[in-house]
């Protein structure tokens, strides 16, 4: 029978004895919560109310001026508003347009790139981290980041990443099955039939939480399965349906086990989430310190941004906001890297869990056939 105490206390005692792995959970935790960057649009207008008002762009909620009929007439009339709105907005201030479609087109590009850098690190810092911790286990010997990036910068961490995308695939249907349905509902909306729209917005509300429903559950049961074909893909080097195939056939002879090791970490992410939310006002405090590292540490490309941009006769002040897309990542990841630090230490005692979870599995049923013999 799995030993769960054994093992929770092995990973807390690696967790604080094993200092370089911190650094991969660090990467770990910026990965997981480093996606999530967004700016805020103002709009601004006259009042609608004011006759004497200088020509402008229309207010969005101003649609007086609509002719259509039906809704869908509306909408036309609406799309067709707004669009008259952009080209004014362009005749009007073309050097502003201009930069502000530029400054767009920037933020998307470095959203994009850190999403990218952030998703390899992640896998690469997992990878890492299996391999450090079974290598632990099995040699009592600690490596230093260097090996361990050698250990995570391998094929294996492309097919962490293959593997979690076969598992999130019933989570991408979902979301095709969701935008049908919301499509049916504005369709049915557009026709101007009341009966079609209220019959599409049950039949709507009720699949979706039906499927919503479905794909929780095996959700579930496909990440449980993920974690045990991420530790085979590394440790034993399988490919990956078949790290999936195999990680399946060992939940299954091991199901109460499994589902009683999954049970307490449930019971351990609450009690860390607990943790965290009081720990996370003292480290805002710490990082309104560490900001000022983050501001050094992002003055340098910023002001290189905005030299380049000021090359390129960008006026006034667009220049800093250009630098300021483009430091603000490395202001981000210096200014919160205590929040990531106590972070990283909570993911990097999951991982350790669960390779200490798959290695007393895989030696109880190699001791099992061993004891059947002896008898």
């Amino acid at each position: 029978m799995l030993d769960i105490s054994k093992i929770l206390k092995r990973s807390w005692h690696i967790l604080w004895s094993y200092r370089t792995l911190w650094i991969f959970g660090f990467i770990l935790a910026l990965a997981m919560g480093g996606n999530n960057f967004g700016n805020n649009n103002r709009y601004s207008a006259n009042d609608g109310n004011n006759n004497n008002q200088q020509p402008g762009i229309q207010a969005p909620g101003d649609w007086e001026g609509l002719r259509g009929s039906t809704p869908s007439e509306k909408l036309n009339d609406a799309f067709r508003q707004i669009n008259e709105g952009i080209q004014q907005l362009r005749a009007e201030y073309p050097v502003e347009f201009r930069m502000g479609i530029s400054a767009a087109i920037a933020l998307v590009i470095v959203i994009l790139i850190f999403s990218i850098v952030t998703a390899i690190l992640r896998y690469v810092a997992e990878t890492a981290t299996i391999r450090m911790v079974d290598e632990y286990e099995q040699t009592d010997v600690k490596v230093g980041f260097r090996q361990g990036w050698k250990y995570g910068w391998s094929r294996a961490s492309w097919r962490l990443f293959l593997i979690n995308l076969v598992v999130h695939i019933p989570a991408l249907v979902l979301f095709v099955i969701l935008g049908l349905v919301a499509w049916w509902i504005i369709s049915a909306a557009l026709s101007g039939v009341e009966s079609a729209l209220i019959n599409s917005l049950v039949a709507g509300i009720g699949l979706s939480f039906l499927f919503i429903f479905i794909t929780a559950i095996l959700m579930v049961v496909l990440l449980l399965l993920r974690d045990f074909a991420w530790r085979m893909a590394v440790l034993e080097g399988t490919g990956v349906m078949e790290s999936l195939r195999l990680a399946t056939s060992l939940v299954k002879r091991n199901w109460k086990s499994v589902g009683l090791m999954w049970l307490v970490m449930i019971g351990v992410r609450i009690v860390w989430a607990i943790a965290f939310f009081i720990l996370i006002f003292p480290l805002l405090i710490v990082s309104i310190l560490t900001a000022v590292g983050g501001v050094l540490v992002a003055i340098v490309p910023s002001l290189l941004t905005a030299g380049v941009a000021t090359l390129f006769s960008a006026p006034d002040y667009w220049p800093w906001i250009f630098a300021l897309i483009i430091g603000l990542p490395f202001f981000f990841v210096v200014t919160f890297s205590p929040i990531f630090l106590v972070g990283g230490w909570g993911q990097t005692y999951q991982s350790s869990v669960w390779t200490l979870t798959y290695r007393e599995l895989k030696a109880l049923e190699a001791v099992a056939p061993a004891m059947i013999e002896t008898k």
